[in-house]
């Protein structure tokens, strides 16, 4: 028997026998190889670090050549010899000190220290640039370091001795203060204060309910993964359509969350129907990019209920599915918005001739409004473009086939960086309303002033376009499914949310602004009017902030807008001549945003200070009289847009004297703050940190244009000598401030109907 199990085991142990012998004969193998390689790299390695070095002395020798001090060629050469040699290599030695006290330290602690970085750096850089985040992610892993030390120390030697207890101590006070650093909202900005009296409303206030009773209801594909109202409790079934032209890569992580490709992209949307007798004017919303999972069509209920209560048949488009995941995203994104936009109004245009849906004859296609927030901002924009155009200019073989009377855009916070043919979008003759927050801490600027600078009003139609900068607002609070919080987590622990206005105010400023805008374009109700041309007009309804608004209609008629050349002494009319004095700056240029954008106006910047110089001012002579529109009668007022752009510690209010003068040498002046005063530098900090906040979000300020309208009456009442209909120069004149410095723009006549 056991001869007999010996036997059995003999192939085994041949086995490992032969397994061992190969293994050794491997190391044979390798030893033989790595020995000459060691041999080399131990006989090179110094010739390696020499000739490293040699190459980098020799590259700045090289732009000793042509460099040039002043000094002469000679010294300009023998000046970078002596950086190239001396200051490489003591940059070499001190990199060799610095690695030898590196090696002395435990080999864990360097694997953290790498580890922690690396990671830290490679996950922030995943949501914002390298060079915005590495000066946090050192801030994080120096914060872990520190804390990590004081809490290890007593945790290796015990309690027992005295320095033990006082890093333990010391520990939990320095995480505390971490902690409640990282979850306290922040801290306000020092802000002058800078009152502002509202004018008598000469409207309604457009923020309350209407006489309408409200029936909602949704409409889709019947077949949605995710949401029910759009899945088998949808109330009205709609088509689905193909967007892979309009669109980049649909990911197969998208599709299996959906259930559906680019090819078969549905009809979704959320319907605010007013009871009773239409047709009503259509009005859609359309959201951002958002978290595709969190769902955003429903976060504009309130405004759905309160247009719809008012007459407006109101639909918040679904269009989550072109939003962002961890999946990524979608390439060509607000090309698909827009075209959606659009096949939203193909499918209502069509059930609205169908008796059996709710559509049917309450539909008003000769009035239409679009709404974007964010990228639906934009998206709302391209649409209008795309509605009168025949082709897709980014694929001339789709055709397009629209031509809806859209009337009215709103944007909220929009984004604008989307080109068509590498070309701005542009759009002519349509009501443009723009909502932006100066606490934005998504896009940080104030992008849609871009956008409204591409509104071009021809005059052959009745259009206004209008800007309110909200001071406390935010990006995400126009939808209450965004809320407050306007980056991921954990970016959100690092945002200042302390100055922000609460989200109802926020909502209320939307719900005052878009529903009398479109009372005032759709319903035609003129008497909303002026709160778009001074907000003072609607201040009673809107909560304590500061407001900068802009605005303009075919009323206006501008004689410099600075856009015509380089020559400081000429404006737009060649008819006028442009002199100035006494100012520390004067020069035109564009007016930038916080991170150097171009923004798409150029205009005058004057900065003066009475202790360097007084009476700085600066005119424009009308070498001929200027003739109709652009001559000035009783009824005219004389317009300009301006802003602060002082430095953000000087935050006082900024004020100047406009004189006029008539051929008969009569003048008469009004003072700035007697029409209204131009607001303060408004320092802001997006971060509770500066470490992210430079980096991220640029200078501490952001300039803002004021549209002022000046009427003519005032001069005459000032000075009834003074012609209206002669006048020859037109001054502004900056004695009445210390010091300061503007950006001037857009001056011209505004002409009342």
């Amino acid at each position: 028997m056991k001869w007999r199990i010996r036997v059995e085991q003999e192939p085994e142990f041949e086995k490992t026998r032969n397994e061992t012998h190969n293994q050794n004969k491997t190391k044979k193998i390798l030893t033989r190889i790595s020995k000459p390689v060691q041999s080399f790299l131990i006989a090179s390695w110094k010739g390696a670090s020499y000739g490293a070095t040699l190459i980098t002395m020799l590259l700045i020798f090289a732009i000793g050549f042509d460099f040039h001090t002043g000094l002469g060629k000679l010294v300009d050469v023998v000046l970078f010899f002596l950086i190239a040699i001396i200051g490489t290599w003591v940059a070499v030695k001190m990199g060799e000190w610095l690695i030898k006290r590196v090696k002395k330290l435990p080999t864990l602690f360097i694997a953290s220290l790498a580890i922690s970085l690396t990671i830290t750096i490679y996950t922030l850089d995943q949501f914002r640039s390298l060079e915005n985040i590495l000066p946090l992610a050192y801030l994080l892993v120096a914060i872990g370091v520190i804390t990590g030390a004081l809490f290890g120390y007593p945790l290796t030697l015990g309690l027992k001795k005295p320095l033990s207890i006082t890093m333990l101590l010391l520990g939990v006070f320095v995480t505390g203060i971490f902690c409640y650093w990282l979850f306290t909202p922040g801290t306000l900005d020092e802000r002058l204060a800078n009152t502002v009296e509202p004018f008598s409303p000469v409207s309604q206030n457009p923020s309350e309910y209407g006489s309408h009773d409200v029936n909602t209801f949704t409409y889709g594909s019947g077949t949605d993964k995710q949401r029910d109202e759009f899945g088998n409790e949808v109330d009205l079934q709609t088509r689905s359509v193909n967007a892979s032209s309009m669109i980049g890569e649909w990911s197969k992580e998208r599709e299996w969350f959906w259930g559906f490709k680019d090819a078969n992209v549905p009809l979704n949307g959320r319907v605010f129907m007013p009871e009773g007798e239409g047709p009503f004017p259509l009005v859609l919303i359309v959201h951002g990019n958002h978290k595709m999972e969190d769902f955003s069509d429903q976060g504009y209920n309130y405004l759905g209920e309160l247009l719809a209560s008012r007459g407006f048949l109101t639909v918040s488009v679904d269009e989550n599915f072109f939003n962002s995941s961890w999946s990524g995203g979608v390439s060509g994104d607000i090309n698909g918005r827009a075209w959606l936009l659009l096949k939203h109004i193909e499918e209502i245009e069509s059930l609205s001739t169908q008796q059996d849906t709710q559509f049917f004859n309450k539909v008003d296609m000769d009035h239409i409004a679009l709404i974007g927030h964010s990228r639906g901002g934009q998206a709302a924009i391209l649409a209008t473009k795309f509605n009168e155009l025949d082709r897709y200019p980014n694929n001339a073989n789709m055709r397009f086939d629209f031509n809806y009377k859209i009337e009215t855009v709103i944007a909220l916070a929009p984004t604008d960086y989307q080109t068509l043919s590498d070309r701005k979008v542009e759009v002519d003759d349509v009501n443009y309303l723009l909502l932006g927050g100066s606490y934005d801490s998504d896009l940080s600027e104030f992008e849609g002033d871009r956008q409204y600078n591409g509104i071009e009003l021809t005059g052959s139609e009745n259009a206004m376009k209008s800007s309110l900068y909200i001071d406390g607002a935010n990006h995400g609070q126009f939808n209450t499914t965004w809320g407050e919080n306007d980056t991921y987590f954990p970016f959100t622990l690092l945002l200042n949310k302390q100055p922000l206005l609460e989200g109802d105010e926020q909502r209320q400023i939307a719900s005052t602004y878009v529903s009398g805008f479109l009372e005032a374009t759709l319903h035609e109700d003129e008497s909303y009017q002026p709160m778009f041309e001074d907000y003072r007009y609607a201040l009673e309804w809107l909560p304590k902030t500061t407001y900068i608004s802009k605005y303009e209609d075919p009323s206006y008629h501008i004689f410099s807008d600075f856009e015509e050349d380089v020559n400081v002494l000429t404006a737009t009319s060649p008819y006028i001549e442009i002199t100035a004095n006494s100012f520390i700056q004067w020069y035109e240029g564009e007016l930038e945003f916080r991170r150097d954008k171009e923004r798409g106006t150029h205009g005058v910047f004057l900065k003066w200070d009475q202790s360097y110089s007084k009476n700085a001012s600066y005119s424009l002579d009308l070498t001929k009289p200027l003739q109709d529109p652009y001559n000035f009668t009783p009824n005219s007022a004389l317009t300009f847009t301006a802003a602060n752009v002082s430095e953000a510690e000087d935050q006082q209010p900024v004020d100047f004297r406009v004189t006029v003068s008539s051929a008969n040498g009569e003048s008469s002046s009004v003072m700035l703050s007697d029409i209204m005063p131009m607001h303060g530098a408004l320092p802001i900090q997006h971060t509770k940190t500066k470490f992210f906040e430079e980096r991220r979000y640029g200078e501490p300020t952001e300039p803002v244009l004021q549209t002022f309208n000046i009427p003519m009456q005032l001069f005459k009442k000032e000075n009834s000598f003074v012609k209206l209909d002669e006048i020859d120069s037109i001054t502004f004149e900056f004695n009445a401030s210390q010091k300061g410095k503007i950006f001037l723009d857009q001056i011209g006549v505004n002409q009342p109907n």
